[in-house]
Order: C-alpha cells, then sequence, then structure tokens
C-alpha cells in the first residue's frame, strides 16, 4: 500500500511514551544487546554516529562496554535529543556520548569525521533515504562501515512463528501492528541501495524480524 505521507520524527507529544515503551520493552532490550555486540566486535575505539538515535538508550548500551569511544547521536526529534541527552547523563556518560538535532539529510558533522556509523528502526523514517545514505557516506572515513537496521515488514514465516514461540501471542499481535508502519520490504531496500550512493559495497543481511544493511565506503 503506497503511503501518502512519511513522519521523520516522532511529534513531541508522543516522545515521551515511545521512550518508556522503548525502555522498558524485553524485545528492544535484546535487539539493542544483540546490534551492541556485534558493533563492539567490530570497533572499540573511534568516533561512531548514532543516526535516529531516538532516546540515546543504544549509544549509552555501548558507551558502558568501550569507554574509548566518542559516540554522537543525531535526531530530526528535538523531544527525542532532549530525553536522550538526560538518559545519557542520569547513566554518567554524559562526556562520552553527546546527542544533537539534525535531519540525516543534512548532519552538522565534517566530511570523513566518524568511524562507524549506525542506525536502528530508523530507515523506515527517511522520506529520502537515498540523500540520507548520501551522507552517512560523507560523513564516513574511508575504510569505514555502516550498519542500518530495521523491521522488516516481509518477515519469513518461520522467524514470524519462532517469534511467536519466543515472545508469545501479544507481542506476536503488535510486531505485526508495529509493521504496518515502522517496517520496510526487502524490495524497497534493494531499490534503495541500487541508486548511487557512493559505497564500494552493500550487503543484506536477514536478521529475522530485522534486515540488516551492511555498507562499506572504499579506501
Amino acid at each position: 500500500m503506497k503511503r501518502f505521507f512519511k513522519i521523520e520524527s516522532i511529534p513531541s507529544f508522543f516522545a515521551w511514551g515511545y521512550s518508556f515503551f522503548i525502555g522498558r520493552s524485553r524485545i528492544v532490550e535484546e535487539i539493542y544487546s544483540g546490534v551492541a555486540e556485534e558493533v563492539l566486535s567490530k570497533i572499540s575505539s573511534g568516533r561512531i554516529l548514532d543516526v535516529g538515535t531516538g532516546p540515546g538508550f543504544l549509544p549509552v548500551k555501548i558507551a558502558r562496554e568501550a569507554p574509548e569511544l566518542e559516540i554522537s547521536g543525531i535526531d530530526i526529534s528535538g523531544a527525542m535529543v532532549k530525553l536522550a541527552r538526560k538518559n545519557s547523563e542520569r547513566a554518567g556518560f554524559c562526556e562520552q556520548v553527546k546527542f544533537f538535532k539534525g535531519s540525516a539529510e543534512s548532519m552538522p558533522f565534517e566530511k570523513e569525521y566518524f568511524d562507524f556509523c549506525l542506525s536502528t528502526f530508523s530507515f523506515h523514517h527517511w522520506s529520502n533515504p537515498v540523500a540520507c545514505l548520501r551522507e552517512i557516506f560523507r560523513v564516513l572515513k574511508r575504510g569505514g562501515e555502516a550498519w542500518i537496521y530495521d523491521i522488516r515488514k516481509d518477515v519469513s514465516k518461520e522467524a514470524s512463528n519462532n517469534f511467536k514461540k519466543r515472545y508469545g501471542l501479544f507481542f506476536y499481535i503488535l510486531l505485526n501492528l508495529v509493521k504496518i508502519h515502522s517496517s520496510v520490504t526487502l524490495k524497497r531496500v534493494e531499490e534503495v541501495l541500487s541508486k548511487e550512493i557512493g559505497f564500494s559495497q552493500k550487503i543484506l543481511e536477514d536478521k529475522g524480524i530485522l534486515i540488516k544493511i551492511k555498507l562499506i565506503k572504499g579506501v
């Protein structure tokens, strides 16, 4: 079904509720833990950027395990940035983890500033994903990688059944409701990646209910 509008940022009056839910969700916690583990197996020092950082839980989780990482998060929602800063301060990482308000299409960072870029649950919000990926390419150092995770709308039957067995009927129904808006199809991702976005390698990984886009910038 074609969308007639796309919301890039969560409205201010929804930001607190979203943060409350994400911060207490076992499913999101497990996803963030898995993503953090993958990221830390790749990089333990340098600069990381989290695009569409929301309440900033993932950057803080990564910071706990990697004190030598300098982590930045950016979000188009000012309300989310305020929440992320509060969450970072509360956790004691406000010096290591910084948050900025801005669009993924035009980020306030220098060219080739980051060693690694990351994004979770944000890709489906981007009204112009090609422009966003080109901007990620711009701020990423040569030889750097960008890993983008999002919920997959066209989840396989096997992955869907495994999710239902693990989390139960309630969360299975909730997942299907979330997929109506907050998800992407493999076809859509492939369509975006077929455009000229600069990266020398573009790899897609099936992660069950998630799809992972791995982009590598040539040296």
